[in-house]
């Protein structure tokens, strides 16, 4: 009786860390991610790239990332500056 209901304790356990792990995860982004160094003049697609490796966003005056080639179209806060390390 004793390892029958450690059993259920352990999966039940392992149920709530699977579900932890999906419901914690964000999906990965479809649409490409865009960036401009020079306020719109050239656009760099940084989809692929990592944030702190390949490029960071610095202080500034616009939105470090855009879902278009597009000023019209930010990505998350607008006080950042796109710079490509």
């Amino acid at each position: 009786m004793k390892k029958s209901v450690l059993n259920l304790v352990r999966g039940g356990v392992f149920a709530l860390a699977a579900i932890a792990a999906f419901a914690f995860t964000q999906p990965l982004p479809n649409t490409p991610v865009f960036a401009t160094p020079d306020g719109g003049q050239t656009w760099v697609e940084v989809t692929n790239l990592e944030i702190n490796e390949d490029y960071e966003c610095i202080p500034g005056s616009e939105a470090c990332t855009f879902s278009s080639p597009s000023m019209d179209d930010p990505i998350g806060p607008q006080n950042r500056k796109f710079r490509l390390l």
